[in-house]
């Protein structure tokens, strides 16, 4: 599968490209590329094949790659949207 970067979390600066989103060549298909979880965090999960593993995303990072995806796809308003949703999100703290 062919890997086209998206975007990487914006307090990444230190580690090259982690977190990252990757969008894979069918469009139904984003990859992620972060931290493996812990083993007790990971435990947590359901159903996890054993071809899967789960990896710590930002998700700042995931909701960049979906309003970059939705501007790819002709959605620039939406894609907006999201932005403007970002530059005034605090992450969740409040």
């Amino acid at each position: 599968m062919k890997l086209i970067r998206l975007c990487k979390s914006a307090d990444s600066s230190a580690v090259r490209d982690c977190p990252t989103m990757y969008l894979g060549e069918d469009p139904t298909v984003m990859v992620s590329q972060g931290k493996l979880l812990d083993a007790e965090t990971a435990g947590q999960m359901q159903y996890v094949a054993h071809d899967e593993t789960g990896v710590a995303i930002p998700t700042e990072t995931v909701l960049r790659a979906a309003g970059l995806f939705l501007a790819a796809q002709g959605r620039p308003s939406v894609a907006a949207v999201v932005e403007a949703f970002l530059a005034t999100w605090d992450g969740g703290r409040q």
